[in-house]
């Protein structure tokens, strides 16, 4: 059971708050393993119609995915997310996305602060995401080197279209709350003192509705965005661009980089 997340329940709303200020709210494995128990645990309770997924701190919602914890001790532990292949286990990244895609709870993203990288995949997966004016977000892989997961692309073309995707993709920029709203990436927009709150309002809203049309409805609309199939040949040619970032000398470089805390130095060799 991880220390770093908790949760309560609110009359008809399960609230998940994860706290680890030490690594900017950066998730690890057993942080999300515990996130995909707790959600299902809240399906055997008829009393919870809503789930809301935040963070304690106003500055950093998350850093990302925890690149520098011990269960990415290598480029095969990145490769292990990033090509899925049909026999293999999920990787606690993926888990967690589809934990909450199945889930038949409405589950909102209380997002109070900066939110990057992976953490923006998970929480792009809810059902609706509140987000704070004063926070940015952004995709960096291009910047560390890192590949990334046709699916997890997927999932951004499904919900923000395929120009916003290769804009924060392709720049690897940091993006603002005007920027958020120009893409439609969240839904609600409000300052991060009234996010919580906020979410807690719209969470009471849908929980008077019933559960299982919402359920329902839920269940229709998330079949239709993961109808989309994937040639085998073409998997296996985004496979082959893959591993030819990790076994390239840029994924090295960027690496160094970040240890050094420096910019890298691209060759595209």
């Amino acid at each position: 059971m991880s220390k770093f997340v908790k949760f309560e329940d609110l009359k008809n709303t399960r609230i998940i708050t994860f706290d680890r200020p030490e690594k900017k709210n950066a998730f690890n494995e057993e942080m999300l393993l515990r996130m995909s128990e707790i959600i299902q645990d809240a399906e055997k309770n008829l009393q919870i119609r809503t789930i809301i997924i935040t963070s304690k701190g106003d500055k950093v919602f998350s850093s990302g995915y925890d690149i520098s914890s011990e269960s990415i001790d290598s480029k095969e532990s990145l490769l292990k997310i990033h090509i899925i292949e049909n026999d293999s286990k999920k990787h606690p990244l993926m888990k967690i996305s589809e934990v909450i895609v199945e889930s038949p709870k409405i589950i909102i993203a209380a997002i109070n602060g900066s939110i990057f990288g992976g953490a923006l995949e998970i929480m792009l997966n809810c059902d609706f995401k509140f987000f704070s004016k004063e926070s940015i977000f952004c995709m960096p892989p291009v910047k560390l080197g890192i590949f990334y997961n046709y699916y997890g692309l997927k999932n951004f073309i499904n919900k923000i279209g395929v120009s916003n995707t290769r804009k924060i993709f392709f720049t690897g920029d940091k993006y603002s709350s005007d920027d958020a709203m120009d893409m439609k990436i969240f839904d609600f927009i409000y300052e991060q003192k009234d996010i919580l709150k906020k979410s807690i309002e719209f969470s009471e809203k849908i929980s008077l509705n019933a559960p299982l049309s919402l359920a329902s409805i839920k269940k229709s609309i998330n079949t239709f965005e993961s109808s989309q199939s994937i040639n085998p040949d073409d998997y296996k040619k985004i496979k082959e661009t893959i591993l030819r970032a990790a076994n390239s000398s840029d994924y090295l470089e960027a690496q160094n980089a970040f240890k050094e805390k420096r910019s890298p130095n691209f060759s595209g060799k």
